[in-house]
């Protein structure tokens, strides 16, 4: 029987590589109600900006490549990306970009991780869960998240100086960053020593569910993507918005285009992924600290809460 995830037993279970995926597309498939109804409001506005914003960044790469090329001529390719590199980083967009993406990540695993945390009742519930609710806890912990992913990117980047193996052990294991934080509610320090005492001894594992998850979502995301760019595309021609004088400009208005439906993209491809990680932080949790046994010995002799609204009656046998 499928489980109905509005109670903190249903999340704390121990569960092997299968059941973690079955998991992420069960809860999906009984909140994606909810949790699109906060993506949408909380999110969507972030993500549609940061798209447009990235794809005029896009564009004025491409203007800008076209006149080095020029310029240097096609012989010189290092010459040519250096000063296409320099004046990228003097250009407005660059650093409206790397914020705006700074906060679309943040608002995107607090959204996730926000309704995931009010799923984690005691009991269960049939009161859905609000956009309010999450926002709420949105609103309390962006700050903190925000700096915390310049934090980490810095963090990762250090270890990866000083030898490569350490970046991708500590990049794989802070993947469990932002769910320790928001469930736990630890300061940045607590969080990545947390993260790395989870996933010491299950650190294949941990990569091993990024991976599999990251590459069915990014097949997924080629094919949607290249399906929305030819739409992009035959739409723009259509419309007549690619009738420019030159092929530059026309190249750079699709890529404006194209880079704006991404935002919309993104938020149907990274949910999935950040919600495999979190069912991996508590199969971890229980291995390590058997805190949903704990729940559950201490409940034990206690009258069970009465739901109202029960789907069932207690007359009748459900799904049996």
């Amino acid at each position: 029987m499928r489980q109905r995830y509005t109670q903190e037993s249903d999340f704390r279970q121990q569960r092997d590589f299968g059941q973690k995926i079955t998991a992420t597309f069960e809860f999906i498939g009984a909140h994606w109600q909810g949790l699109g109804r906060a993506l949408l409001y909380i999110v969507l506005p972030t993500a549609l900006l940061q798209g447009l914003v990235a794809g005029l960044l896009n564009r004025q790469m491409f203007t800008n490549g076209l006149v080095a090329g020029k310029t240097y001529g096609t012989g010189s390719g290092v010459t040519e990306r250096l000063a296409m590199f320099n004046s990228l980083r003097q250009s407005p967009y660059y650093w409206v970009s790397v914020v705006l993406g700074a906060i679309f990540v943040t608002m995107l695993v607090l959204t996730v991780y926000g309704y995931m945390l009010r799923c984690l009742r005691p009991n269960p519930s049939n009161e859905p869960i609000t956009v309010g609710e999450v926002w709420a806890v949105v609103r309390q912990q962006f700050l903190s998240s925000f700096f915390s992913y310049f934090g980490l990117i810095i963090l990762v980047i250090l270890a990866s100086i000083l030898l490569f193996f350490p970046g991708i052990y500590i990049g794989v294991a802070f993947t469990l960053f932002y769910v320790v934080k928001v469930v736990e509610g630890t300061g940045f320090g607590a969080t990545c020593s947390r993260c790395l005492r989870l996933t010491r001894g299950k650190w294949w594992s941990t990569f091993g569910l990024g991976f599999i998850m990251s590459l069915m979502l990014g097949i997924v995301a080629a094919v949607v993507g290249g399906v929305a760019g030819a739409l992009a595309l035959g739409l723009g021609s259509v419309l007549g918005l690619y009738h420019a004088g030159d092929a530059g400009a026309t190249i750079g208005l699709f890529t404006v285009v194209t880079s704006s439906l991404g935002g919309l993209l993104y938020l149907l491809i990274y949910p999935p992924l950040l919600v495999a990680l979190a069912f991996q932080y508590f199969n971890l949790v229980e291995r390590q600290d058997g805190v949903g046994l704990h729940n559950l010995v201490s409940q034990l002799g206690q009258a069970p809460v009465a739901v109202q609204n029960a789907t069932y009656r207690p007359d009748e046998e459900g799904e049996y």
